[in-house]
């Protein structure tokens, strides 16, 4: 059984860039780097890198990202005990979507104790990556969360008095109305994240549930202090704390693959409201 989390792999301009340097679109960017090979060696003789690559579909495609190291084994042989050394290379499964930016990569303990970690190395290749640096862009690799239990506790509220989303960066696929004039704003002063706070006595829940979800599916964070009865006490309540995860049996073949991308796009969908509301289910 594998266990895979979702992530969002931001294609951005360097710092002091506002442009790429070569011209290119974030998913361009992202299938010329994967497909250069990139390694990064983090410590002396122990180098993270990518490989096994193959194309899926048009947007999709799978690849291995793992460590490699010198081991060495201590075995019995005609009599004497030796030292034995070989190369240890333990890897796992990504699957990415080059246009929603969207990748799922799978548990591995051996690798770190939490696919974050796993995804914190990723992010270090892509960006001491040679293709990182020709396109003058960096990359950020962010843990999506599931706004299941927090829409209902939204939802379900006598009353909302307080609310507040953490925002990045602007990506073109999950703007939304309310969030476009905050990301600009961060974009105009040369900021990275931002946090906007909003307070009130009773904060409509339908206009939280869309920040709610813009900030889900960019990879960001929100909170709300709410009433959940009348003469009940009020409570905070996150967005944070309930990755999405997709159980999959084996990766074999790419017809598994195929179904795998599948499922990260239909959950990437429902999560921004696209095809109805999950939650309701």
């Amino acid at each position: 059984m594998i266990v895979f989390h979702l992530f969002r792999v931001k294609v951005l301009p360097l710092k002091q860039m506002t442009l790429f340097e070569r011209k290119g679109s974030p998913s361009q960017i992202l299938r010329e780097t994967i497909l250069s090979f990139p390694s990064f060696e983090f410590r002396k003789g122990k180098v993270w890198q990518i490989g096994n690559v193959t194309q899926i579909d048009e947007h999709g495609i799978y690849f291995r990202v793992g460590r490699t190291s010198k081991s060495t084994l201590e075995i019995y042989r005609d009599g004497n005990f030796v030292d034995q050394q070989f190369d240890a290379a333990p890897y796992t499964h990504v699957l990415l979507d080059m246009q929603l930016e969207l990748c799922a990569i799978a548990r591995k303990s051996r690798l770190s104790p939490k696919p974050k970690g796993i995804a914190g190395q990723l992010n270090r290749v892509l960006n001491q990556s040679t293709k990182a640096k020709e396109f003058g862009a960096r990359f950020e690799i962010v843990e999506i969360n599931d706004p299941h239990d927090f829409l209902i506790h939204i939802r379900s509220a006598y009353s909302i008095t307080k609310f507040w989303i953490t925002f990045s960066l602007p990506n073109i696929f999950d703007t939304d109305d309310f969030i476009k004039p905050m990301q600009r704003l961060l974009k105009e002063t040369s900021g990275e994240s931002g946090k906007t706070e909003l307070k009130g006595d009773s904060l409509n829940p339908e206009n939280l549930e869309a920040l709610t979800r813009s900030a889900a599916s960019a990879g960001n964070d929100a909170g709300a202090v709410l009433q959940p009865e009348r003469d009940r006490k009020r409570v905070w309540k996150f967005l944070r704390g309930n990755p999405v995860t997709i159980t999959q049996e084996e990766l074999s073949n790419q017809e598994e693959m195929l179904g795998l991308l599948g499922q990260m796009r239909q959950i990437y969908e429902q999560i921004r409201g696209m095809l109805g509301k999950k939650d309701d289910q």
